[in-house]
């Protein structure tokens, strides 16, 4: 059967709410078992700049070696001062009232996140941008004689950067109710791109 204290406490900490371990960094002396002699001094020394990711240079590897000996001091051996990360899992011995207490808090802070959101949501207010176009034109329809010119693309990075996003996009025909000098009426395609963006 399922320990239910341990699926509580692992549902505590998937919900973010409470930190639930802390990290410590300690130090502590590595013993390598080497003979104390300048090649082994070196190879730890190499050895602890790669761990580190430190680049094998001359004045790196100094430093690194009077780290060795400074940690071998009192040594027949290479000894090596490493620093750890010790997590401490603070609820660990939890009982199971304290970890529905801290359920509690969690499904608290949980729905506290939910009401902000959903005032956020129903606060918003958005205002609208329209673009009547002739034609949709991409970077290649570009005429190299020609400096001034905006392709579709251009057109929505251009909105898009101000905060604009497209939220539709129709073609129409509209007709030109002058008669031309040929006694007919003409006829113009029209793209229609509707924007939108939160007003701040």
């Amino acid at each position: 059967m399922a320990n239910l204290n341990e699926i509580m406490y692992e549902m505590i900490k998937q919900s973010g709410c409470i930190t639930t371990s802390n990290v410590n960094e300690i130090e502590e002396i590595i013993d390598t078992g080497l003979e104390k002699t300048e090649e082994n001094i070196q190879k730890v020394a190499l050895d602890y700049l790669d761990e580190r990711g430190f680049a094998r240079r001359i004045d790196n590897l100094e430093r690194a070696k009077q780290h060795i000996i400074e940690s071998s001091m009192f040594s027949d051996t290479v000894r090596v001062r490493k620093r750890r990360e010790m997590v401490e899992d603070l609820f660990q011995e939890a009982d199971e009232e304290e970890l529905e207490k801290l359920m509690k808090i969690c499904e608290m802070d949980t729905l506290l996140k939910i009401k902000d959101k959903l005032d956020h949501l129903s606060a918003k207010n958005y205002e609208y941008a329209v673009e009547v176009l002739g034609d949709i034109l991409t970077d290649a329809d570009k005429p190299s004689n020609l400096m001034e010119f905006e392709s579709f693309q251009m057109l929505l990075n251009r909105y898009a950067s101000a905060g604009w996003r497209v939220i539709s996009i129709e073609s129409r025909e509209t007709t030109n109710r002058k008669i031309s000098m040929a006694g007919f009426s003409t006829t113009t395609k029209q793209v229609i791109v509707v924007f939108e963006r939160e007003k701040i």
